[in-house]
């Protein structure tokens, strides 16, 4: 469990970026919608996931439509995997720290965390992940207390600008809808499956995901109200809205809680790297090449190592080419997400026949056209991917046309199917 709030919750200077957009409504945006899917999740995928004798999603994938759908979804995973925001983010902590250049710092910031990896394995996943769990709570918890101490809670409110007082963030309904549907990113996630497939029991998982819940939501509590101090306390925020709690930080806390808050955010990001570095170089190495070619432990082993390092350099030219968590979250991980999720859910709940070509172009297909709608916002500077419907402007992100796609192609593969059977 300690593990998988940790892990999940690696995001954490992108909650203070988007504190700066929308303020209290942040935890409307950013946290309700992970734990309505995350219940979801334990309701109803969880005792699957692990009564299931697939150990990993594309397993499941290739027993329930074929090999095709197992090999392209464990290549959507993988890229789903790769720790671009947590490098981003660590890079910014090690750039402040040390006045690197950003591009430089990210660079050494995720090369070193995944050395790390390389030398302690799933055991340095573990420990990274317990010691980040305590950290991240106690290095919040003293600042926001800190913060407390120094400005109440009453006084910190009224000084807040307007619009980082609405509980919606601003946002107009089809915007607030968007922002849920990104949570649905939590049924798909492979860090997810790794750790309920895992548990001695399916109790245990679904049990597991539920407490997570609660961890989360307390710890939204503690980021959301630290950021909203942020924006009463610094003036002017800093060109660089990623920095805003380690700027903080900065600012109000003495030397010895200082580095308690600072260790306690680079833990969090870090056992999130480390995390989801091993899930991409297993998806690489016993997912994809082994899947390919048949091959002995040893040689999984090799290709695993090697996907740590091809997920390492692509987390590195990500975070440099959207210098945004916001912006990942919404563009890179959206078009994954749209691609696998409705196979996804298929291949654990669903009964109907579709062929294996029909879902593994459904992936393929859904995700191009994702990818290049994140291009497209890129080239017209809309890095959000706002639209204008019904005289609302939001975000549309990469997740929902991505998944438009994927319904309309499994659909056609559906009717397909029961033709041939008639």
């Amino acid at each position: 469990m300690a593990t998988l709030v940790s892990t999940w919750y690696g995001g954490i200077l992108g909650i203070g970026e988007s504190v700066s957009y929308y303020g209290v409504g942040t935890w409307l945006l950013m946290g309700v919608p992970y734990y309505v899917f995350a219940a979801v999740y334990a309701a109803w995928l969880a005792p699957r996931v692990r009564e299931g004798t697939a150990i990993s999603i594309p397993e499941r994938m290739d027993q329930r439509f074929g090999r095709t759908s197992g090999l392209a979804a464990a290549g959507l995973l993988f890229l789903l995997a790769v720790p671009a925001t947590h490098s981003l983010m660590l890079g910014t902590i090690l750039s402040l720290l040390t006045h690197l250049s950003l591009p430089v710092a990210v660079t050494v910031a995720t090369i070193v965390a995944t050395l790390f990896l390389y030398k302690g394995g799933l055991l340095a996943d573990v420990r990274a992940g317990v010691l980040a769990f305590i950290g991240m709570y106690v290095g919040f918890g003293a600042i926001l207390l800190f913060c407390m101490s120094q400005t109440s809670l009453g006084n910190m409110w009224r000084a807040l600008p307007q619009e980082s007082r609405s509980f919606t963030g601003g946002q107009s309904p089809l915007a607030i809808a968007s922002f849920f549907i990104l949570g649905a990113w939590t049924i798909a996630d492979p860090g997810f499956h790794q750790r309920v497939s895992s548990s001695a029991s399916p109790e245990v998982g679904r049990r597991g995901v539920l407490v997570s819940i609660l961890f989360w939501c307390l710890f939204d509590l503690l980021s959301v109200g630290t950021g909203l101090y942020a924006l009463t306390l610094l003036k002017p925020l800093p060109t660089n809205l990623i920095e805003i709690f380690p700027a903080l930080g900065d600012k109000v806390l003495p030397p010895g809680l200082k580095g308690l808050f600072l260790c306690g955010m680079a833990g969090t990001i870090l056992s999130a790297l480390v995390g989801y570095t091993l899930v991409a170089g297993a998806s690489f190495g016993r997912e994809i090449v082994a899947r390919i070619r048949p091959m002995d432990d040893e040689g999984v082993k090799r290709w695993t190592r090697l996907g740590f390092g091809l997920s390492t350099v692509l987390a590195i030219v990500l975070a440099q080419a959207i210098p945004s968590v916001v912006a990942l979250w919404y563009g890179w991980a959206g078009a994954v997400v749209g691609a696998v999720l409705l196979p996804m859910w298929l291949a654990y709940r669903g009964t109907v026949k579709i062929a294996d070509r029909a879902v593994a172009a459904s992936m393929i297909v859904s995700f191009l056209a994702a990818i290049a709608w994140l291009v497209y916002g890129r080239r017209t500077n809309n890095d959000f991917l706002e639209v204008v419907l019904y005289g609302q402007r939001f975000g549309l992100g990469t997740l929902v046309p991505g998944l438009l796609v994927s319904a309309i192609i499994l659909g056609t593969g559906r009717l397909t199917a029961r033709r041939e059977t008639i």
